[in-house]
């Protein structure tokens, strides 16, 4: 709004508001969020579908049951979450409207591989949905009876494709090509049912503008994907943890990650990836951790 509405509204109102200190909403959110603040430090012996382009340091820890450092969850990261699983319900809901087909909701299902000489491989997944039919049909220019659904919620940066003033194209967004590691969970989906097509449905949370890619399934990659899987933890149960694959700085007190370093007036930004991890206080020495040896760097 403008100023000058702004400063009416604000005649308005002034007196209806309650001035709230900062500390009274603080107090009121810390009721709130109570239950998103608790790490959980659950342990776990099975790879997810999330875990297809996670860092490999970060898939040998949490294979072997080693406690994460940084396991909290945000009230905001916890209203996204919300947020997406609405959206969700409603996709859920339209594509149930689809003739001649039959959706199903939250299919979950796993993978499992044995190999003489090689530790169980358990992968466990979750698929938004299954579109199944009696027998073959047309839809979205492919021929089948089953197709795999996956539904993602993304904000509009991610989403849209970015264009300079010339209209030329600097970044391509999910409605262009989705994005690979979405693109890695929906065909380890078609991997696991035995599904030759999948579709993944986007959704832009900020304009409600929506896409969908149909895929096929791509088997050699997806056997390659659990291959490496396999490989982590094959050198993860021996006690070898891989090196790290990003690049972070840590700040003078080694009580949180820099987002970025110049050197020489060259700036270096922390990659995302170790700002978001769930070791990444272990992973890179910092607070409790900051004395511990780790002679993989």
């Amino acid at each position: 709004m403008k100023p000058q509405e702004f400063e009416q509204l604000q005649e308005l109102y002034k007196d209806s508001i309650v001035d709230i200190s900062t500390s009274n909403k603080e107090l009121l959110f810390s009721h709130l969020n109570r239950s998103e603040n608790l790490k959980s430090n659950r342990t776990r012996r099975v790879f997810y579908a999330s875990d297809a382009t996670r860092c490999e340091r970060n898939l040998a820890w949490a294979i072997t049951g080693v406690p994460k450092s940084n396991d909290t969850i945000s009230a905001r990261s916890k209203n996204i979450f919300a947020l997406g699983d609405a959206i969700h319900e409603v996709l859920e809901t339209r594509y149930k409207n689809i003739p001649d087909w039959e959706f199903y909701p939250e299919h979950p299902g796993e993978i499992h591989k044995e190999e003489e000489g090689r530790p169980e491989f358990l992968l466990n997944y979750r698929v938004d949905g299954v579109l199944t039919t009696d027998e073959e049909k047309e839809l979205m220019g492919v021929t089948t009876d089953k197709i795999i659904c996956e539904f993602k919620t993304i904000a509009d940066f991610p989403y849209s494709t970015g264009r300079n003033r010339k209209k030329e194209v600097y970044w391509h967004g999910a409605v262009d090509v989705p994005k690979f590691d979405h693109f890695a969970q929906l065909q380890i989906g078609m991997y696991g049912e035995g599904a030759e097509y999948g579709l993944l449905h986007y959704h832009n949370k900020n304009t409600g503008e929506e896409s969908i890619h149909m895929m096929k399934i791509h088997m050699e990659f997806v056997d390659d994907l659990i291959n490496h899987l396999w490989s982590v933890k094959e050198e993860a149960v021996k006690g070898i943890i891989p090196n790290r694959p990003y690049e972070a700085f840590p700040n003078k007190d080694y009580t949180d990650l820099m987002k970025s370093k110049t050197v020489n007036k060259v700036t270096t930004k922390t990659d995302w990836h170790c700002i978001y991890c769930d070791y990444k206080d272990k992973c890179w020495k910092l607070n409790e951790f900051k004395e511990e040896e780790d002679g993989n760097e």
